[in-house]
């Protein structure tokens, strides 16, 4: 996952970058699978979502020089800990849906127990209406994890924050970790051929 901030105004030439010269040089990367371009409904945020076969080492990706123009993303590194779907699969696809991603940062001794937490959470979460997928990640460096979820509107997404456990005023992280989150719109999505 890159994470990028970017002024508001810079935001679509960024995406216009990243789609026309970033991901192009990723697909054809044997260890390539999937990429997905999100910007945020408040305009100040970027990330890409991209996923690759086993044995992938990331420094081995150019990075392209009109990203000079911007702030350098924030890259990590993520395993799936856990993730549940109202179909088959997690579908990434452009148009209307929300997605919310959600960034918890804690010291890594924290983390095996957030991992256990998000885990017990998920089922109940996805008894929300509008809720289509959640799936949790947690960072290979144990400072952080991220909720990816998909909703159908940003009602949907709002009405879980006032459900207990959910809203910020006794979350279910209260005391392992800080919460942050965005919304945002798929605005690409690419697959390996």
């Amino acid at each position: 996952m890159d994470l990028f901030a970017v002024a508001p105004k810079h935001q679509a030439a960024l995406i216009e970058a990243i789609i026309e010269e970033q991901i192009p040089s990723w697909t054809s990367n044997p260890y390539f699978k999937s990429a997905s371009v999100h910007k945020s409904l408040d305009g100040v945020r970027v990330f890409t979502y991209s996923q690759w076969n086993p044995k992938f080492d990331h420094r081995s990706l150019p990075r392209p020089t009109v990203f000079n123009e911007f702030f350098p993303p924030d890259s990590l590194l993520l395993e799936v800990t856990a993730s549940r779907s109202v179909s088959a699969e997690v579908e990434i696809v452009p148009g209307e849906r929300v997605t919310h991603l959600a960034e918890f940062r804690m010291i890594p001794a924290n983390q095996p127990e957030m991992v256990k937490r998000t885990s017990s959470e998920l089922e109940r979460a996805m008894s929300s209406p509008g809720l289509l997928s959640a799936t949790f990640h947690r960072s290979l460096d144990g400072n952080r994890m991220f909720n990816y979820g998909q909703w159908e509107s940003q009602e949907a997404f709002e009405a879980i924050l006032k459900q207990p456990g959910f809203n910020p005023d006794k979350p279910y992280w209260e005391g392992l970790a800080g919460n942050e989150f965005h919304l945002y719109n798929v605005v690409h999505v690419k697959t390996a051929a």
